[in-house]
């Protein structure tokens, strides 16, 4: 289903159209037509009703502030303090940081549902296509939702980043790096010189009893957030 259908399908239910696609998904999971029954008026149990001024902050920072943004250590808590920024700035009440999860699970799926509903978006412009291994690399980093302590003060250190090599073809993953580090040149170089090496070594190393054979000289390797 298309933006557009789900907008036309809102008109004539008098809805707003990102509710067509939570009645489409509650009726695909039990196909009966009580699944799509009018609900107890009111909103639900925990449930927080936004004003349109604060829907209006939230929808814009998900399609305008977090598409420019090309490395987030933490995207929900980074999203959330540019909302609640904004809001402050507009005099508004900011939303929790529960609400403003929802509301991008919730942006999320509908942005999933437009793509697997749109043929023109199955291989959109600028899409990495191979179909020899190691042609094509692609390389991204996150910053762990986990804290590294101190062995003996159990003080805490900081969040280890996380540097992945996929190998497009395939989807597997050929290589990764933890560091403490942010993303640099260097750790970028140790990354690719784990795809380009042997593991075996490095795996009885770190006590890890696992075949991991992909390995091979990379043609073009492509850091989307790598620089």
């Amino acid at each position: 289903m298309s933006k557009a259908q789900a907008e036309r399908a809102a008109q004539l239910l008098g809805v707003h159209w990102t509710t067509v696609y939570r009645l489409r998904k509650r009726f695909l999971a039990d196909p009966v037509a009580s699944s799509v029954a009018p609900r107890a008026a009111g909103p639900a149990a925990g449930s927080h009703r936004l004003g349109p001024e604060v829907e209006a902050v939230i929808a814009a920072t998900f399609t305008k502030w977090l598409p420019r943004q090309r490395e987030l250590g933490a995207a929900l808590n980074d999203l959330t303090m540019e909302i609640r920024r904004v809001c402050r700035k507009e005099g508004l009440a900011p939303p929790s940081r529960h609400t403003v999860a929802r509301r991008w699970a919730l942006h999320k799926e509908v942005q999933a549902m437009q793509l697997a509903n749109d043929p023109s978006a199955l291989i959109p412009p600028g899409h990495l296509v191979s179909n020899i291994p190691l042609e094509w690399v692609q390389i991204d980093h996150t910053q762990a939702d986990v804290f590294v302590v101190d062995e003996r003060l159990r003080k805490p250190i900081g969040r280890p980043w996380l540097s992945v090599a996929i190998d497009v073809a395939t989807r597997c993953v050929v290589a990764i790096y933890v560091t403490m580090e942010r993303p640099n040149a260097a750790t970028v170089a140790l990354l690719l010189t784990r795809v380009v090496l042997p593991k075996t070594q490095w795996l009885k190393s770190i006590g890890v009893d696992l075949d991991w054979p992909m390995q091979g000289i990379l043609q073009r390797g492509y850091p989307p957030n790598g620089w």
